[in-house]
């Protein structure tokens, strides 16, 4: 089975090492995390949307995300409508759900994990389309 793995990724955000965002936080494009979020995470933009954790980031709340790849810590539940890549440092505590993913070894996933099936991520697709009309 070969994998879909994006190329290149668009960042439009940074959240560097030294910030902390407190509160649910909803955001369109790429996002490089190297920084800390304590509230949920949803990234729209569909096919663009994608979370790039570095190995020293924290998100403490639920992660919504067409695309990520995680190098740091979540304790939360995860939703990669797309495609999820799990470094060997990362630490996640919570349900993943996701289409396509890529562990890496060494990586400590306390979770249950969940293929989403295809009208999950449309039904998904189209909450996230609703929330991102509804933010414009």
């Amino acid at each position: 089975m070969a994998f879909k793995r994006k190329k290149k990724f668009q960042l439009d955000t940074l959240i560097d090492a030294d910030m902390i965002i407190r509160g649910n936080t909803t955001l369109t494009g790429g996002i490089r995390l190297d920084g800390k979020i304590y509230g949920n995470l949803t990234v729209l933009d569909g096919q663009d949307g994608t979370l790039i954790m570095g190995e020293n980031s924290v998100i403490k709340g639920n992660v919504i995300v067409p695309t990520a790849i995680i190098g740091g810590k979540i304790t939360g539940n995860i939703k990669c409508l797309d495609y999820l890549e799990v470094h060997s440092n990362a630490v996640i505590n919570g349900d993943i759900q996701y289409n396509l993913i890529e562990l890496h070894a060494g990586a400590k996933i306390n979770s249950r994990l969940k293929i989403m099936t295809k009208s999950e991520i449309k039904k998904e697709t189209q909450t996230i389309s609703k929330i991102n009309k509804e933010e414009k």
